[in-house]
């Protein structure tokens, strides 16, 4: 005796359908919906949440906050920087951000615990349909195999399934759900192996200079050995202030790097925020 799958408890149509309400889903969202579309935006996880980042906006991105009409002024929440400051093989480049009349004249950063659903809540108030705890599982297809919508299931605050099942259909789908992409894969597209991909770890550290101008970027890690000699690490690091008595503090390693994948990641963070000043 076979058991009849369980009907979706909600089936509905849209214009479009965004899955993923990161800065790209929500920024999409919002700009079809402010173009009259019915969009529907659907996020796995609960607002506010985490994700590892280093928190950095420069001009080109802050041009896109301004544009969306999101107010990017300090009150507003938002730390602004002047430029980029670049240490490496025993030069300290101080680089201020060009001005050019197409960007702003600085950059921003703020935690990416906030700026997501700050951009997630404009592209509600645009019009855009946010639903959340909504955990995209597949496409919906037509006969020819084309995309048409996705099938969901809701999760609880704990990111558990509930046994409730949607159904979401819409001409244009727009698949925003991160660098792994469950659903792009499921359409058949596959990773692609000629792009570059990192590993990142970060921590939020109190420290006086959370109001740094600038935002520093390490192109070279150093640690010491136990007797007291100078070692290089791999990866890439970064402090950038987020003005609030924190600094975003982090590491990537490229998977160019023979260390890909052969390091303790977090090791190589403790070892190099060591030989920081108190």
């Amino acid at each position: 005796m076979t058991s009849t799958p369980e009907r979706p408890t909600v089936d509905r149509s849209a214009d479009v359908v965004v899955v993923g309400a990161g800065p790209g889903g929500s920024a999409t969202a919002a700009w079809l919906a402010k173009a009259g579309m019915d969009v529907v935006l659907l996020e796995k996880s609960t607002f506010p949440r985490d994700k590892v980042c280093g928190d950095g906006l420069t001009p080109r991105a802050v041009r896109q906050i301004e544009a969306l009409g999101i107010p990017s002024a300090e009150t507003d929440g938002w730390a602004h920087n002047k430029g980029l400051r670049i240490i490496a093989g025993g030069m300290r480049l101080q680089l201020d951000w060009p001005e050019v009349s197409s960007f702003p004249g600085y950059g921003m950063a703020r935690a990416r615990g906030d700026l997501d659903e700050v951009l997630a809540r404009h592209a509600a108030r645009c019009g855009a349909a946010l639903l959340e705890r909504r955990n995209v599982t597949g496409p919906v297809l037509d006969e020819t195999g084309r995309i048409r919508g996705v099938e969901a299931k809701v999760v609880d605050e704990r990111g558990r399934a509930t046994g409730e099942r949607e159904t979401y259909r819409a001409p244009v789908v727009v698949a925003a759900d991160g660098v792994s992409s469950r659903l792009s894969v499921k359409m058949g597209r596959e990773k692609r192996e000629d792009r570059p991909m990192a590993v990142a770890v970060r921590a939020y550290y109190e420290t006086p200079r959370h109001d740094d101008e600038y935002l520093e970027s390490h192109l070279e890690l150093w640690s010491t050995t136990p007797e007291g000699g100078r070692i290089l690490m791999p990866g890439y690091g970064w402090l950038f202030g987020l003005g609030d008595g924190r600094s975003n503090i982090g590491l990537g390693v490229l998977n160019t790097s023979e260390a890909f994948g052969r390091t303790d990641y977090k090791d190589v963070m403790r070892r190099w925020v060591e030989t920081m000043p108190e």
